[in-house]
């Protein structure tokens, strides 16, 4: 029976032979989490007769127990519910039984005796795990209810209609990539990553030295960075749904405290800074300090190079109005390839040393769409690059 998805975890299931090991991880488990409904049973039988009959949100299983041990329980839940979340508890010497959990999916392992800390922040991940599911889901909604009213509203607002309908097309498209990449290209793979890396650590970590010690290390690194890339493209996906809450906001003091904050990180570095004063817009302030913050650190890494840095935010003339310009002496881009610059992912300069998983300036275009208004950029090969900005006070 597949499990319901549910944004808490409300009850968990134990599967352990020992009867004293049992009762005493339950009671642990009812004394920490006293909301939370605790089952226990004696081998893996039960245990799946218990899952099948109650659906629990986490299994706690020991593994070699009468009648059924518990991987091959695992295996049997996992088919049936391959969103299953099972904790495997296992002896530290047990290699064959770790590469098998592995193999049919199973990603979260506790050594014996178990460490009450490791314990609870295994069930702390997956009870966030399952709280970022339950806000795709909902987003999902929201998205099918969209697509409908507008397909209602075509007769009476057909101008309007096309504008929300490329919109939502394009929401729809984002969050089935989103989706798609999360739970297939990046999740699965990472988990994998993380087993058998964290695996090989626990079980040769003083052995390691020279190349192997150095490749473990880096396959772990590249196994943080997919995590980022992972938040990162959920931060995206939360921007679009995010409530916009209006107030004034003096984006000069905002970015004068960013400014601070780099210059104090890195205070080796010669960086001018100009800021004009009293830029007074209105908007959310906690999604204009997320802009403007991605915008200077964006200015703040390309002007590294230089001896001297030189970076600019002030309000300018434009056609029909004014705009914001956060400007730069930085390496600059070349203007044919402007139109990429605010796509996620997309870099158009190879430097390994400029930190960055590609999702700044994506982000700052969604808060600016939020807010009703235009981004655009301008620059040069190693001429510096200015990225204007306007928030109208009345979205249109």
């Amino acid at each position: 029976m597949p499990s319901i998805e549910k944004p808490d975890i409300v009850s968990i299931l134990v599967v352990e032979d020992d009867a004293s090991s049992r009762e005493v991880l339950r009671d642990l488990l009812l004394i920490t989490y006293p909301t939370v409904t605790v089952y226990a049973t004696e081998n893996g039988a039960s245990g799946l007769e218990y899952y099948q009959s109650h659906s629990p949100d986490i299994v706690i299983t020991d593994v070699a127990m009468p009648a059924l041990d518990g991987l091959t329980m695992a295996e049997k839940i996992l088919a049936v519910d391959p969103g299953a979340n099972i904790i495997v508890v296992t002896a530290y010497n047990v290699f064959d039984d770790l590469h098998r959990a592995i193999r049919i999916g199973i990603s979260q392992f506790l050594l014996k005796p178990i460490d009450a800390a490791k314990l609870f922040a295994t069930i702390e991940k997956i009870r966030d795990a399952k709280r970022e599911a339950y806000e795709r889901k909902l987003l999902e909604e929201a998205v099918t209810r969209q697509h409908h009213e507008l397909i209602l509203a075509n007769t009476l607002l057909e101008d309007r209609v096309r504008e929300r309908t490329a919109e939502l097309e394009a929401a729809v498209r984002e969050q089935e990539a989103f989706n798609y990449a999360v739970s297939h290209d990046l999740r699965a793979p990472l988990r994998h990553l993380n087993s058998y890396s964290a695996l090989i650590a626990e079980e040769l970590g003083e052995h390691l030295s020279g190349p192997a010690g150095h490749f473990l290390n880096r396959i772990q690194t590249a196994s943080v960075k997919m995590g980022m890339l992972i938040d990162s493209l959920l931060e995206l996906s939360r921007l679009s749904r995010t409530q916009v809450i209006r107030q004034e906001v003096n984006l000069t003091e905002v970015a004068r405290a960013i400014s601070s904050h780099f210059q104090e990180d890195e205070c080796e570095r010669q960086v001018v800074v100009h800021l004009q004063e009293d830029l007074i817009v209105k908007g959310d302030p906690v999604l204009l300090t997320q802009l403007v913050t991605n915008l200077f650190s964006n200015a703040w890494k390309y002007t590294s190079m230089r001896p001297q840095g030189e970076i600019q935010f002030r309000r300018t003339r434009i056609e029909g109005g004014s705009a914001f310009c956060m400007k730069d002496n930085g390496i600059g881009f070349d203007p044919a390839f402007k139109e990429r610059l605010f796509q996620p992912f997309e870099r158009l300069h190879n430097f390994p040393d400029l930190e960055g998983v590609g999702i700044g300036l994506a982000t700052v275009q969604r808060i600016v769409k939020r807010h009703g208004g235009n981004v655009w950029a301008e620059g040069e090969v190693d001429r510096g690059a200015a990225f204007y900005f306007t928030i109208p006070d009345v979205p249109a």
